[in-house]
C-alpha cells in the first residue's frame, strides 16, 4: 500500500509536515478524530484530492487531504480501540484471563490519558460489561501493584504509567506512601517500600518518612490502639533496616502500649496473629528490666502463640525456673485459658515436663467446664485433643498416685463435659492404664459410692423419668416402623429416608442410654433442711464483690441449672469454690477470661424454690 501512496501526485500546497501525516492515513488504518470519533479510511479519492472514512455515525465521509491530515491522528494496528473491532472477542478473553497486559495496552494506547476514567471508557462497556467493571478494575489494579513494574495513582484524575525499568520501582513505591490516605493504607505502602528501600536508601527520604509516620500516629485515635500499635512496629522494622535505630520518642512501642495486664491482653487479643510475637519482642528489648513481671502476667489470657514466646524468651535469659512457677500455679488455681493448654498438651515442651501430671487433668476439666457457659465457645480444640490422643492421658498419669487417679476418675464421672460415649472412652484408657479404678466407673467401689451418685431435685428427675419414657414407648417404637416403612422405597445405598431413619435410631439408642445411667445414679431430693451454716446444696447464697456489686447463687441438684435465675448446680466450677464456707470468709472465683474474682460471704439462707414431687 505504501508503494501505491507514493505514485499518488499529492498537491504541491501541502507542506511536508502534512504530506507525512498523510501518508500515515493508508486506506485500511484507523484513525480517531476530536469531534467524529473512532474511525476507518476506506479509501483516497485523488480526483477531489479527499479521504474518505466510515465513522460510526458517518460513513462514507469525505475530507480534503489538509484537513484530514490536520485533523485525524491514525492508530496503530495494537491499539486498543483497533483491537475491540478486528479482535474483539480475543480481547475479551484477554481482560479475563491477563488484565495486566491488557491495562498496558490502555496505557500504550491512551499515553498522558490513561487515567482510571479513560481506561474505563476505553474498555467498558464494549470489552467489560458495566456491571463487572469495577470488580474487574480492583483485581487489576491488585495485579498491578504486585507485579511492580507499574506506577498506580490513587488520584483518578492521575494517568497510570509504565515503569521504564526497575530501578524507578523504589520512586513508585515511595510515590505511593506519600499519596496514601490513613494509617492502613500507609502500613500497607510502607511494607511495599521496604521492599525498594535499598534502590533509594537516601537520608533525607528517611527523614521525610519518619515525619509522615509521625504525624500520621498522632492522628490516630485512642480507639484505634490496635492499628496505631501496628504502625508502629512497622515503622521500627523498617528502621531498622534503613540502618537507624527504632524510635525512642513519644510514639515509641514501649510509650504507646499499655503495661497493664488486662489491657495489654486486650491488645494482644486485636492485633493480628503475625504481629504478636512482634509486639512482646520490642516489650523485650525495650523494658529490659520490666518485661519478666509484665510477661508473667500475661500468660493466665495467654493464646499458644504468646505463650510460645514468653516461655522461648525466661529461656534466653536462663529465667526458666520463673515461668515454670507461675505456669504451674496458674494451673492449680486454675487461673488459665483454652488456648494456652491447647498449645501445652499439644506441643508438652520439656521445659513444663514436671507439669504433665493429674493437677493438669483437673485444670482442662475446670476450663471447659466454664467454656460450657461461655456465649463463645473456645474449648472445642481442647476437648476434642483430650479424646484423640491418648498418649497425653499416658503423660498425665505417669507416675500418679492412685488416690490422684481416682480423683480423676470421680471427676470424670461427675463433670457435665463430656458426651456419654466420649466419656466412656476417656475412661476406657484409664482403666487400661490403672485397673484398680474399674470399680469405681462400673459403680461396684464402695469408696466411690457417696460421690459417683447424683443428687438432683425431684422435678429434675420426674422430666427424666419422663423423657426415658416417651423415647422407649413412643420414639423407638416410631423409629421402627419408619426403618420398615423406608425399607419398601428399594435400593438402600440411595435410600435417603432409610439413611435418615437408620441415624435417627442411633441418636436414640444412644439417649436411651444415657438416660439409663443417669437414672441408675440420680438421688432425688427436695433440699428440705439444708445446713445453713456454711453453704451447702439446698441454700441461696448471697455475695458482694469488691465494687458493691451483689451476687446471689441457689445451688441445687445437678441438672438444675438455670442461670437466669441464679440458679446453678452443685458440680459447676462456682458451686465447688463456695461449697463448705461459712458467712464473712473471702472467696477467689475464677472469671470467664482466666482472671479472679474476689467475692465475700454476706448471707446464707435456705433455698426458697418449690422442689416437692410433681404430681
Amino acid at each position: 500500500m505504501e508503494s501505491e501512496l507514493l505514485s499518488v501526485t499529492l498537491p504541491e500546497n501541502l507542506s511536508p509536515a502534512l504530506t507525512d501525516k498523510l501518508k500515515l492515513l493508508a486506506p485500511g488504518t484507523y484513525c480517531v478524530h476530536r469531534s467524529w470519533g473512532f474511525g476507518k479510511i476506506k479509501n483516497w479519492d485523488t480526483a477531489r484530492e479527499s479521504v474518505i472514512i466510515d465513522f460510526k455515525s458517518k460513513h462514507g465521509h469525505v475530507m480534503q487531504y489538509a484537513y484530514a491530515a490536520e485533523s485525524l491522528t491514525p492508530l496503530a494496528p495494537d491499539h486498543v480501540s483497533v483491537q475491540k473491532v478486528e479482535s474483539g472477542a480475543a480481547l475479551r478473553k484477554k481482560a479475563l484471563e491477563n488484565p495486566v497486559a491488557v491495562v498496558q495496552d490502555c496505557i500504550r494506547s491512551l499515553g498522558p490519558q490513561a487515567t482510571a476514567d479513560g481506561i474505563q471508557a476505553l474498555l467498558s462497556p464494549d470489552v467489560i460489561a458495566a456491571a463487572d467493571y469495577k470488580k474487574w478494575w480492583d483485581s487489576a489494579k491488585r495485579a498491578l501493584k504486585k507485579n511492580g513494574h507499574f506506577y498506580v495513582p490513587g488520584k483518578k484524575n492521575e494517568a497510570l504509567r509504565q515503569l521504564d525499568a526497575p530501578s524507578a520501582l523504589g520512586d513508585s513505591a515511595l510515590e505511593h506512601l506519600r499519596l496514601a490516605n490513613g494509617p492502613k493504607a500507609i502500613l500497607l505502602s510502607l511494607g511495599i517500600l521496604a521492599k525498594y528501600w535499598p534502590e533509594i536508601k537516601s537520608d533525607p527520604v528517611l527523614n521525610e518518612i519518619a515525619e509522615l509516620l509521625e504525624a500520621t500516629l498522632s492522628k490516630v485515635p485512642k480507639s484505634q490502639l490496635p492499628i496505631q500499635i501496628e504502625l508502629a512496629l512497622a515503622r521500627d522494622e523498617f528502621f531498622v533496616q534503613a540502618g537507624r535505630k527504632a524510635e525512642t520518642g513519644s510514639y515509641a512501642i514501649t510509650t504507646l502500649t499499655p503495661l497493664g495486664s488486662p489491657a495489654l491482653s486486650n491488645l494482644l487479643d486485636a492485633l493480628p496473629g503475625s504481629r504478636q510475637p512482634k509486639l512482646l519482642e520490642a516489650l523485650r528489648v525495650g523494658l529490659p528490666e520490666a518485661w519478666p513481671a509484665l510477661f508473667l502476667g500475661l500468660l493466665p489470657r495467654a493464646n499458644g502463640r504468646v505463650a510460645e514466646v514468653i516461655t522461648e524468651a525466661f529461656q534466653a535469659a536462663g529465667r526458666e525456673s520463673d515461668v515454670q512457677a507461675a505456669v504451674n500455679r496458674y494451673i492449680r488455681e486454675r487461673n488459665i485459658t483454652c488456648d494456652f493448654l491447647f498449645w501445652l498438651c499439644k506441643n508438652r515442651p520439656a521445659i513444663y515436663g514436671q507439669l504433665i501430671e493429674p493437677q493438669l487433668f483437673m485444670a482442662i476439666l475446670s476450663v471447659l467446664e466454664k467454656d460450657q457457659f461461655s456465649e463463645i465457645k473456645k474449648g472445642t480444640k481442647l476437648y476434642e485433643l483430650v479424646l484423640g490422643d491418648k498418649p497425653l492421658i499416658a503423660a498425665i498419669l505417669k507416675d500418679a498416685r492412685v488416690p490422684d487417679v481416682r480423683d480423676i476418675t470421680r471427676a470424670i464421672l461427675l463433670s457435665p463435659v463430656f458426651e456419654e460415649l466420649d466419656k466412656r472412652s476417656l475412661l476406657a484408657a484409664i482403666i487400661k492404664l490403672y485397673p484398680e479404678v474399674q470399680a469405681m466407673v462400673v459403680g461396684t467401689d464402695k469408696t466411690a459410692a457417696p460421690e459417683a451418685g447424683l443428687i438432683v431435685s425431684w422435678p429434675s428427675l420426674k422430666r427424666r423419668q419422663a423423657e426415658f419414657e416417651d423415647i422407649v414407648t413412643k420414639q423407638i417404637p416410631q423409629n421402627s416402623k419408619d426403618i420398615g416403612i423406608a425399607r419398601g422405597y428399594g435400593d438402600l445405598k440411595e435410600n435417603h429416608e432409610f439413611k435418615a431413619a437408620r441415624e435417627m435410631q442411633g441418636i436414640l439408642s444412644r439417649r436411651k442410654a444415657e438416660l439409663e445411667q443417669d437414672l441408675t445414679r440420680a438421688q432425688g431430693s427436695d433440699f428440705a433442711g439444708a445446713d445453713t451454716s456454711k453453704v451447702s446444696l439446698g441454700t441461696k447464697v448471697t455475695l458482694k464483690d469488691a465494687s458493691g456489686e451483689t451476687l446471689v447463687y441457689t445451688i441445687l441438684g445437678a441438672w438444675d441449672s438455670d442461670l437466669a435465675n441464679g440458679i446453678i448446680s452443685y458440680q459447676t466450677a462456682v458451686a465447688r469454690a463456695l461449697l463448705n464456707h461459712t458467712t464473712g470468709e473471702r472467696i477467689e472465683l475464677s472469671t470467664g477470661e482466666g482472671g479472679l474474682h474476689h467475692v465475700v460471704i454476706e448471707k446464707i439462707e435456705p433455698h426458697e424454690i418449690d422442689l416437692s414431687i410433681p404430681a
